[in-house]
């Protein structure tokens, strides 16, 4: 009898996502491992699906929006599906402390309108959020991954500090922070793979669409598979940014070489130097 039961076990077993290192995943540690979660468009799934799970693992999200889905109340893009309206944008930004990125007007293909239209797209994209949620925009993120050297200058030009693309590639602020590739989540993307991938990777940043049940169109994710690797990046203490949180950290990195190069040819460890007014004899209000 016991090859019966051991067969009849094993079935509900295989049930659960597979994650390559299974057997270490307690003792992995992955803290000195960063990954950004890239939401694009801001469908309702995101308030549904994703959410409750930022809350539950105390991690965020950078949200690029559509700007015309919240503003003008029907969505240009895709009319027949539900998007995030303001009150819950507003709701995970003050608990989980998204970052609110810009998607342009209407999700144009902006390699293939004029100049005039698209730097409306971008432009005024930006202000529109800024002015709506009270927060500054600082990146931007590239419809169907379309661009070129003409709308990389336009996003530089309207005060964007960064691009996020669609490409694959490392993550590198300080030659590309206009192309900042991904990896997307996929309909057919397999979650050992993006574990892999993150284990591999000292930063990571992850595209996702929808997070639905049940995937029906490519840009769809199961709901399971990014539970569980939620679940993973949390035990292995997997550190969980926006965009933005990523600039600044490389711009304190920036600092703190300029720091070290001041102080190695100068032999100051300090970048300013006091100075005595009085003994300059510069005239100047008591």
């Amino acid at each position: 009898m016991l090859p019966v039961l051991i067969f009849l076990l094993l079935p509900a077993q295989l049930t659960r996502p597979m994650l390559p290192d299974a057997p270490a995943l307690d003792t992995f540690d992955l803290s000195d491992h960063t990954v950004v979660l890239s939401v694009d468009d801001g469908y309702h799934s995101v308030y549904e699906n994703v959410y409750p799970l930022l809350k539950r693992y105390h991690m965020t999200i950078t949200l690029a929006l559509i700007t015309g889905c919240i503003t003008e109340g029907k969505p240009s893009y895709w009319p027949s599906d539900r998007f995030l309206n303001e009150n819950e944008i507003r709701e995970m930004m003050d608990s989980c402390g998204i970052e609110i990125a810009s998607h342009t007007l209407t999700h144009a293909w902006l390699t293939k309108i004029d100049s005039a239209s698209a730097w409306r797209e971008i432009a005024d994209s930006k202000h529109r959020l800024e002015s709506l949620f009270g927060a500054e925009v600082i990146t931007f993120v590239y419809p169907y991954g379309d661009m070129n050297g003409r709308v990389r200058q336009m996003v530089r030009h309207a005060g964007y500090k960064l691009g996020r693309a669609v490409r694959a590639g490392t993550p590198n602020l300080w030659v590309e922070p206009y192309r900042i590739p991904e990896v997307e989540l996929r309909i057919e993307a397999r979650l050992p793979v993006i574990v892999h991938h993150i284990r591999r990777h000292e930063t990571t940043v992850i595209l996702l669409h929808r997070i639905v049940r049940s995937p029906r169109v490519f840009t769809e994710w199961p709901l399971a598979d990014f539970e569980a690797l939620l679940d993973w990046m949390h035990r292995r203490r997997v550190r969980v940014v926006t965009l933005s949180e990523l600039y600044r950290e490389w711009w304190r990195e920036k600092l703190s070489r300029a720091l070290l190069e001041a102080t190695a040819v100068s032999g100051r460890t300090q970048l300013f130097e006091d100075v005595d007014i009085d003994a300059t004899r510069t005239p100047h209000s008591r």
